[in-house]
């Protein structure tokens, strides 16, 4: 199984933990994290996914962000696709997405992902036959299941 994390998934385990949704969600990621590292599940990441972490002004959590994903990504969609991304990019935007989130979502597409996981409500209700965007909660839950059924 090959995934996407959404650079707010990234960001996520550095935001303020009081509310209960929040550190929810964090603690989910850093088990998806925990099954990346071991290799249960593939990283996709892109140019864009780059360019977004060095739009952060904090060095420390844009360093380990980019240690992250450049250490465990599994496949890496650089500037190079953009023509390829360019269809994909405008299908999604005519649904409503903004520019920088499609452009996430086509490389998780063209990377052949099977989920594109967010923590942004917004983006969880954009559906596809290409993939799915799910929030890491959820996405958990059918990681369970499906590691439950074999």
């Amino acid at each position: 199984m090959r995934i996407y994390l959404d650079n707010c998934c990234y960001t996520r385990t550095f935001d303020d933990q009081k509310q209960f949704k929040i550190r929810q969600e964090t603690e989910s990621i850093i088990k998806i994290q925990e099954k990346i590292i071991s290799k249960d599940i593939e990283l996709a990441t892109s140019f864009i996914l780059h360019y977004e972490n060095n739009q952060k002004i904090d060095e420390d959590h844009k360093n380990k962000i980019d240690n992250f994903y450049r250490i465990y990504r599994t496949i890496y969609i650089g500037i190079e696709f953009t023509d390829k991304l360019r269809n994909i990019v405008k299908e999604i935007m005519s649904t409503g997405i903004k520019v920088k989130d499609s452009y996430n979502i086509a490389c998780a597409i063209l990377a052949n992902c099977n989920y594109f996981i967010t923590v942004d409500k917004r983006l969880t209700k954009y559906e596809s036959d290409k993939i799915k965007v799910i929030n890491p909660i959820d996405f958990l839950k059918i990681l369970e299941v499906s590691c439950s059924d074999r």
